[in-house]
């Protein structure tokens, strides 16, 4: 519970921050960061992916033996060889910078990523020392931080703009306060480390760690580099159908810093659920084995599937209000609508590959992340001339839907768990097709009222419809497992 109320106050946080900068900025300038971003973010794979995630795994694992100097071997040598990595890659653009013309089609880019590559060893060693809260289940020092990181980067981008630093490029101030605010953040989290009695051992199993990693670190590098490819691709295949570079880097800014942070709401509750889930999980399967995760992730699927079917109906009634309400732009309103289809695919792809990888399964979703990866960048070179934009959120649900059911497979025969959870996510996304079509008739009635009562009334009116349909339908699932337990038991007992 604690997990998930820093998690909402910071996605919140967040949130209202980027209404104010898309406000300040504009579409343009959001883009041209973004787009910086995401090249950075696929080079930060290389140090802070797979290495942190699986470094809280193995803690979560060894601590729940006893093996505790071991655990902190691997802290040890995570932290060696993510700042080692991070560090060797700031410093060849740091001394190369005419690279980045390869790279970078909008020179404007060129300034942003420089000013954020400090963040780079920073974020770091800051995600090593946050998966060792993870692993040790410290989740409030864990999730207090993410809020810190988040309030850091609020107060420097307000002071920076306000001292007008960049004025002619106030892209720049985001990035230069991202480095700023991870740095901080990252010396805090040494001193909470240091305060809460953590501690390192002489760097050992490095082959294990990296062994491990590997397969996590290289899907993060292709998610990555995809999202940077489609950052530097999509504007140019936009202006191949007719927009200026300005134009299309607008409208890249509008769906990646706009409509994109909305449609990833949902996500923010289920990674919160994910945070607390995957230390559990590996303790549960090192002392118990595969059965006795069953309830835990099928209750954790069951739950996603209704938060995101929820999200999706109030995104297709209530997208357009919402991006008139915040962005005062009806072309994200129309980006959020068409984009809302992603959002339940999304959200389990997320669930399953986190599942899977805990249970060591990287290689599954490292072969699963190039296929969806194949078919994303299918989808968006085929369809952006005619789709323009709207290729982008096409090609998420090409990736996600695909990803989803290939992760179902694997978890099934890995758990020997039911299935009943795929045809649970179909009828959801069918009922909030229905009820969304049912609340946009019924909104009909109250077009005239100001905006933000349309939103509430018809937010209500969709939250009625859910509880209505989705609480017998949970009591039904619910006593059917216990029916199911009940059997299972006797069967044991006899």
């Amino acid at each position: 519970m604690v997990v998930t109320a820093f998690s909402v106050l910071t996605r919140l946080m967040s949130f209202v921050f980027h209404v104010f900068l898309s406000r300040r900025l504009g579409a343009e300038n959001i883009g041209v960061f973004h787009i910086a971003c995401s090249t950075l973010f696929m080079f930060m794979c290389f140090s802070s992916s797979g290495f942190p995630v699986t470094l809280s795994r193995k803690i979560a694992q060894y601590d729940a033996i006893g093996d505790y100097t071991h655990s902190d071997s691997l802290l040890t040598s995570t932290l060696i060889m993510t700042t080692l990595i991070s560090t060797t890659i700031c410093a060849f653009f740091m001394l190369f910078p005419s690279v980045l013309n390869l790279l970078f089609s909008n020179e404007k880019c060129h300034s942003v990523f420089l000013l954020l590559l400090p963040a780079m060893i920073a974020g770091s060693i800051y995600a090593t020392l946050r998966a060792w809260f993870w692993g040790k289940k410290k989740y409030l020092a864990y999730s207090l931080v993410e809020t810190l990181d988040e309030a850091m980067l609020i107060i420097t981008v307000l002071i920076l703009l306000a001292s007008k630093v960049y004025v002619d490029s106030e892209y720049n101030t985001l990035a230069l306060a991202h480095s700023i605010a991870d740095g901080v953040c990252m010396i805090v989290l040494i001193i909470a480390f240091i305060f809460m009695g953590g501690k390192m051992s002489k760097p050992r199993h490095i082959h294990e760690l990296t062994s491990a990693s590997a397969p996590i670190t290289t899907t993060r590098i292709i998610t990555s580099l995809i999202a940077s490819m489609t950052a530097l691709i999509l504007p140019s295949l936009l202006v191949r159908a007719g927009l200026t570079m300005s134009e299309a880097t607008a409208e890249f800014g509008r769906m990646s810093g706009m409509a994109m942070p909305i449609i990833m709401a949902p996500g923010t509750i289920v990674s919160s659920l994910i945070i607390v889930m995957i230390p559990e999980l590996a303790s549960d399967v090192s002392k118990h084995g595969m059965k006795s995760i069953h309830t835990k992730v099928r209750s954790s699927i069951l739950f996603s599937i209704a938060v995101s079917g929820f999200f999706m109906a109030i995104f297709l009634v209530c997208g357009r209000d919402v991006a008139t309400l915040f962005y005062d732009d009806p072309a994200v309103g129309n980006m959020i609508v068409y984009s809302s289809l992603v959002t339940i695919p999304l959200v389990l792809n997320q669930l399953t590959t986190s599942v899977l990888n805990t249970l060591g399964k990287e290689n599954w979703t490292f072969s699963v992340c190039i296929v969806c990866s194949i078919g994303l960048v299918a989808t968006i070179g085929l369809s952006a001339d005619s789709l323009n934009i709207f290729a982008y959120p096409l090609g998420l649900f090409v990736y996600h839907t695909l990803g989803l059911v290939l992760n179902s497979i694997k978890l099934l025969k890995t758990t020997e768990m039911s299935g009943n959870y795929n045809y649970a996510a179909l009828l959801i996304a069918v009922i909030s097709l229905a009820i969304a079509a049912l609340v946009a008739l019924i909104s009909n009635s109250y077009t005239g009222l100001h905006i933000f009562t349309r939103l509430v009334l018809s937010t209500i009116i969709i939250t009625i419809f859910f509880s209505l349909i989705l609480i017998p339908l949970g009591m039904k699932i619910y006593r059917n497992r216990n029916n199911s337990n009940d059997k299972n038991n006797t069967n044991i007992v006899n």
